[in-house]
C-alpha cells in the first residue's frame, strides 16, 4: 500500500507526519536563532570598529541589543559594559547596566560577575545597595582564575576588616590582602605595607613594611597614585583598557550567589 494511503486511512498515521513536520520546521528555527543573534553580534563587533574601520556607537548598540535579547551570552556581556562605561552618543546607563550585568551573571560569565559586586556594595543602577550580596559575588570571583579575581580578594579584605557584608574577622581580612597582594594588586601591596609599617592586622615589621611598599610602586607612574585610591568601580575600567568591551566567556558558576 501507498504511504499516502496509509497515512489517509490511519488517522494516528497523519498525526504522526505533522508531529514530525512540524518537528522539522521547530529545529530549523531552533537553529536559525542562534544564528541570527551571532549574525547580529558580529554586526555589532564590526560597527565598534573591532573588523575594521567603522565605529557607529548607535548601530553597535541596536545590533548588541538585538543579539542579546534573543540570549547571545558575549552580546549580554558586551552590552553590560557599553551602558557601564558609554562609549561616545550611547551616554551611560547604570540600570541597563546592571540590569544586562546581573543578567549574564548569573548565566555564569566571569566578565560580568567581576564587577556584580560593586553594583551591590554600592547600591548602583537598579541594585539595591546589599553588602552581604556583594561579599557573596566577590568571594565567588576571588577564587577563580580570571583577571579580577586579586581585586576580590582587595574588597573581601575590606568587607572583612569593616564588617561591612559580613562578621569583622581581622584574620581573615588580612588572609585576603595578602592573597590579593601576592597576586600583584598595587592597592593591597601598599595596603599591607601600611599595615606592617603600623602592626595593624600583623606584626610590625619594618622589613616587610619597605618590601610590600616597593612591590606597589613598580610600574607604577607618579601620577598614577590616585587611581589606587578610587572606589571599587574602577575596576570595570581594566575591560575599557583591554577592549572596547571584554568578550563575554562562559564557565561552570553557579546560577546564583
Amino acid at each position: 500500500m501507498a504511504l499516502p494511503g496509509l497515512f489517509a486511512r490511519c488517522p494516528a498515521g497523519r498525526g504522526l507526519l505533522l508531529a514530525a513536520v512540524l518537528g522539522i520546521q521547530a529545529g530549523g528555527a531552533a537553529v536559525a536563532a542562534p544564528a541570527a543573534a551571532e549574525a547580529a553580534y558580529e554586526r555589532s563587533r564590526h560597527y565598534r570598529g573591532l573588523s575594521g574601520e567603522v565605529v557607529d556607537p548607535l548601530r553597535a548598540r541596536d545590533e548588541l541589543l538585538r543579539a542579546a535579547s534573543a540570549q547571545h551570552l558575549a552580546a549580554q556581556v558586551d552590552l553590560g559594559f557599553l551602558y557601564l562605561n558609554g562609549m561616545g552618543p550611547v551616554g551611560k546607563d547604570l540600570d541597563a547596566a546592571f540590569r544586562w550585568l546581573s543578567l549574564a551573571a548569573r548565566r555564569g560569565a566571569p566578565a560580568a560577575a567581576c564587577v556584580l559586586g560593586d553594583f551591590f556594595r554600592q547600591g548602583l543602577g537598579g541594585a539595591p545597595r546589599d553588602p552581604a550580596q556583594a561579599v557573596r559575588w566577590d568571594r565567588r570571583m576571588a577564587g577563580s582564575n580570571e583577571a579580577c579575581a586579586p581585586r576580590a580578594q582587595f574588597e573581601l579584605y575590606r568587607a572583612y576588616w569593616t564588617g561591612e557584608g559580613v562578621a569583622r574577622h581581622v584574620p581573615t581580612a588580612m588572609r585576603w590582602l595578602k592573597m590579593s597582594a601576592e597576586a600583584g594588586n598595587p592597592r593591597a601591596q601598599r595596603a599591607l605595607g601600611r599595615a606592617y609599617d603600623r602592626g595593624e592586622g600583623v606584626s610590625r615589621d619594618d622589613g616587610l613594611a619597605r618590601l610590600w611598599l616597593r612591590k606597589s610602586r613598580e610600574g607604577i607612574a607618579p601620577h598614577d597614585d590616585h587611581d589606587h585610591d578610587l572606589p571599587s568601580l574602577a575596576g570595570p575600567r581594566l575591560f575599557e583598557k583591554l577592549a572596547p568591551f571584554y568578550p563575554g566567556r562562559a564557565t561552570n558558576l553557579a546560577a546564583t550567589p
